[in-house]
């Protein structure tokens, strides 16, 4: 993991400053607390109404995962269509004509989506996409699975193989809220599928020990679940937001990113954006000081083979999950010998089964971010006293 230098504002401290005396439809100068414009201020959102829409638009939506011998391009009523085997049909956005047209072969992948929007479209283009498409897809294994992600408007925003692995908006927007308590979303320009916008940081969590106090705080971040951008964090600091949004004196920190692939290991992820945070705009807020809290929760001398098969053990894991458990600690994260290193084994295993197991995994993992350091001495007392025969009852023989 990369070590971050805590941000420093680069502009002179006059910059901005006409902010504070200018008259507004709300008001004159900046929202209590902030160094936000009250008219700009009365302009962004809360977490919990970002997450209103973003589960508005989670109720209208199915992700449908299907081999592509259940899926066909059709041209019906001069439109073009995605149409299952069970006979539901959508109409895919350009975004996700292009990812179609990637993962199947066709041999440009802006040549459906071009052909879509020339001039007087009409249904012989249409049967020419749909010819163009299947004739694409017969060379692809039958078998072959891949993921569209539909909506009740009978669009498909998304085509993507079974391996992409998005991280959920609710996810993201849950360890924000965690972090940056007060927080609230300015110049936002997300959508059903997207985050896209800044994080704006009320000046009661800042820390901003012996500096100058005259700047506020920002977190730009970013997050598609059907893969437009990747997940993107920059920290910054600025002299003052104008009425009309006009940021003065901003200074950006380091970006973080993650590709949408493979299994995302979402603990250490929230760790990485915490440490993003906290190493360049130091924070008040409990929620960050509490998960980086648990990589000074060593292992010490303990087994952490007995630790795993206490946990294993009082949150009643199967023989199979433990087993699953421990390998995913031995094998990904034995250099991370501290309670850290124990949470991400587990998030780890349970992305290994369903997805009702994988949110067990989640919840006892969240159960373990909020022990406390006399529990974990126990979890380390007891961890020493398990022997071969305790091992047979938390663990499968191949453990």
């Amino acid at each position: 993991m990369s070590d971050y230098n805590k941000l420093t504002i680069g502009s002179d401290a006059s910059t901005g400053s006409f902010v504070r005396t200018l008259q507004g439809n709300t008001g004159t100068g900046f929202a209590e607390g902030t160094h936000v414009h009250k008219d700009w201020w009365a302009k962004t959102k809360t977490f919990e109404q970002v997450k209103q829409d973003t589960q508005t638009a989670i109720d209208n939506r199915e992700d449908v995962l299907t081999e592509i011998k259940n899926i066909f391009c059709t041209n019906e009523n001069d439109e073009f269509y995605f149409k299952l085997a069970d006979g539901r049909k959508f109409r895919p956005t350009d975004h996700a004509l292009e990812q179609f047209s990637t993962r199947v072969g066709v041999t440009s992948s802006s040549f459906l989506r071009e052909m879509r929007n020339i001039e007087g479209f009409d249904g012989n283009d249409s049967n020419t996409m749909a010819i163009v498409g299947n004739n694409a897809m017969r060379r692809i294994d039958p078998d072959k699975k891949f993921r569209l992600r539909t909506y009740t408007d009978g669009t498909c925003r998304a085509f993507v193989t079974e391996q992409y692995a998005p991280v959920d908006n609710r996810w993201y927007l849950d360890v924000l809220g965690e972090f940056i308590p007060g927080g609230r979303f300015s110049h936002w320009r997300g959508d059903e599928d997207t985050i896209y916008g800044n994080v704006l940081i009320p000046d009661t969590i800042m820390d901003y020990g012996s500096d100058d106090s005259d700047y506020g705080g920002m977190i730009s971040v970013g997050n598609c679940e059907i893969g437009t951008r990747r997940i993107t964090q920059t920290p910054s600091l600025f002299r003052a937001i104008c009425m009309n949004g006009c940021i003065w004196g901003q200074t950006k920190g380091e970006k973080i990113r993650r590709v949408h692939r493979g299994n995302i290991d979402l603990a250490a992820l929230k760790l990485e954006i915490a440490k993003n945070i906290q190493d360049q705009i130091p924070l008040l807020a409990p929620g960050i000081k509490k998960f980086l809290a648990t990589r000074s929760m060593e292992i010490g001398k303990a087994s952490a083979k007995g630790i795993i098969a206490s946990v294993s053990s009082d949150y009643k894991l199967s023989k199979r999950e433990a087993t699953e458990f421990l390998e995913q600690y031995v094998t990904m994260e034995a250099q991370n010998s501290s309670l850290f290193g124990i949470i991400n084994g587990l998030t780890r295993a349970g992305q290994k089964f369903d997805n009702k197991t994988w949110v067990k995994f989640d919840e006892v993992a969240g159960n373990l971010l909020d022990i406390s350091a006399d529990r974990w001495n126990t979890i380390l007392r007891r961890a020493d006293t398990f022997n071969d025969k305790d091992y047979e009852k938390v663990f499968a023989l191949t453990a």
